[in-house]
């Protein structure tokens, strides 16, 4: 018997927009593919100011908690998370079976600030809702139209016998929405029960090649650049499969922000990244499927330089070139929800950026059959 990862997400640095609540009740729905007798979860207070108290923590097998049990942390069940710092709650016994959905219920009746945070948009494996009240039960709704987030819940392990492959999906917040990346999940899992574990590591405005930008408070939470970040993922996660969704950033960041304005990419440059990725993955043991870069249109609000624009949209096209030369690319912009170079309105979610829940799907369904040819030569 051992710990493993039943599900991940990646928490993300919002010390730069905190949240300050004078109490607070969250709920997140995750849903586990391994079979157990005991879960532990981890805690996240790592870019606070101030430690994180949590009263109250339960694990529910529904969404009103009929059937719960209290989590605890050193025998107590007062949750105090330090600065900077990550915890794990103490072993809880609760059965757990492949495709279940876990509850949890995290609250505090303390005012304090909060700026580990994560979020998700398909709501169909993990879910989330809170409230501003410590002494409530907010309600879970199923949409896929709006960012749902929560705080400070990173993982949950599961003791199990058996050990699952790890698929580490990565990227920007075509991953991190979960409407790609989940729904390549909930098709895995059908079909492989108790096999395989998908972990989420993306990040909203993530690049490959440069961090954050640091002169507007939303762009600094796009984090580390993902070629400084996946080395960590590699170590902590040892995945079979990296699939990577990452790069359009990269060209739209410099078109919005001033200090991004000298982080210009050119083809051969991000080739050479995608490289080094490519390097880094094989290393590891594992195999990387990059996707080629969606296309991507920006309102003339947001854009300061059209001929930067057109060059940003240009570049992509040279990028998407490159890499079709290249072995073991997913080619998205050869699927249905592109056509003559822009996103179809059928598969937009309207921001002329993502894809809808359908474009999702689509994605997920080409990709099935890649990431099985993958885990059919592994195993």
């Amino acid at each position: 018997m051992h710990w493993q990862i039943a599900w991940y997400h990646q928490i993300n640095d919002f010390s730069s927009l905190p949240v300050t609540l004078p109490e607070l009740t969250e709920i997140i729905q995750v849903t586990s593919n391994l079979n157990g007798g005991e879960l532990r979860i981890t805690l996240t207070n790592q870019f606070g100011r101030q430690p994180l108290i949590f009263d109250q923590i339960e694990v529910g097998l529904d969404p009103l908690f009929h059937v719960k049990q209290p989590l605890l942390f050193h025998n107590s069940q007062i949750f105090k998370i330090p600065v900077g710092q990550i915890i794990s709650s103490d072993p809880c016994q609760l059965p757990v079976h492949s495709g279940q959905k876990l509850y949890f219920r995290i609250s505090s009746s303390f005012k304090q600030t909060y700026c580990d945070f994560a979020s998700t948009y398909n709501t169909e494996l993990t879910n989330t809702s809170l409230v501003r009240r410590c002494d409530h039960l907010p309600t879970l709704r199923t949409t896929f139209n709006a960012r749902r987030g929560w705080f400070s819940l990173a993982q949950v392990e599961i003791l199990s016998g058996t050990s699952a492959k790890i698929i580490e999906f990565t990227g920007d917040s075509l991953t991190e929405m979960g409407l790609i990346s989940d729904s390549l999940t909930k098709m895995l899992y059908a079909k492989y029960p108790k096999q395989l574990t998908v972990l989420n590591s993306g990040i909203s405005g993530n690049r490959l090649i440069w961090d954050a930008p640091q002169d507007q408070p939303l762009y600094q939470t796009f984090g580390p650049s993902l070629q400084t970040r996946l080395p960590k993922l590699l170590r902590q996660h040892h995945p079979a499969v990296v699939i990577c969704f990452a790069g359009g950033n990269d060209l739209m960041l410099p078109l919005i922000s001033q200090q991004a304005l000298s982080q210009q990419v050119m083809a051969p440059q991000f080739m050479a990244h995608v490289e080094q990725l490519y390097k880094l993955v094989e290393v590891n043991n594992s195999q990387l499927i990059f996707s080629d870069l969606l296309p991507f249109k920006l309102s003339h609000g947001q854009v300061h330089h059209s001929m930067a624009y057109d060059q940003a949209l240009a570049t992509r096209q040279k990028i998407n070139w490159h890499l079709a030369q290249h072995t073991g690319i997913f080619a998205s912009t050869a699927t249905a929800v592109v056509d003559k170079n822009q996103l179809v309105a059928t598969y937009d979610l309207g921001d002329h950026l993502h894809l809808n829940k359908t474009g999702g799907q689509l994605l997920a369904q080409q990709l099935l059959p890649v990431v099985e040819k993958i885990i059919a030569v592994d195993q």
